[in-house]
């Protein structure tokens, strides 16, 4: 788990695993450039001269709109959690 900062603060069994040599000082999260909001869903870019979101996802808003603005509600994911790549 991370703090609020991104530093690593523990490892489940991590001690059995890595017998104590585990420096967590070296494995927190990395700070990301470019962060878009996009119909309630949140994208990362680790380039920081990327496109914005919004130029990026081009004609592609136009199907996301139709299929997360179905309801007034909003849309409710379940099973497991999916990867997609979208080529634009």
């Amino acid at each position: 788990s991370f703090n609020l900062n991104g530093d690593l603060i523990g490892v489940v069994a991590g001690d059995k695993v890595y017998g104590g040599e585990m420096k967590k000082d070296e494995w927190g999260l990395r700070p990301i450039p470019q962060v878009g909001v996009y119909q309630g869903m949140i994208f990362g870019n680790l380039d920081p001269n990327a496109m914005p979101l919004e130029d990026y996802l081009g004609d592609m808003k136009w199907y996301m709109d139709i299929m997360l603005g179905r309801s007034d509600g909003g849309m409710e994911v379940r099973g497991l959690p999916q990867r997609w790549v979208v080529n634009t």
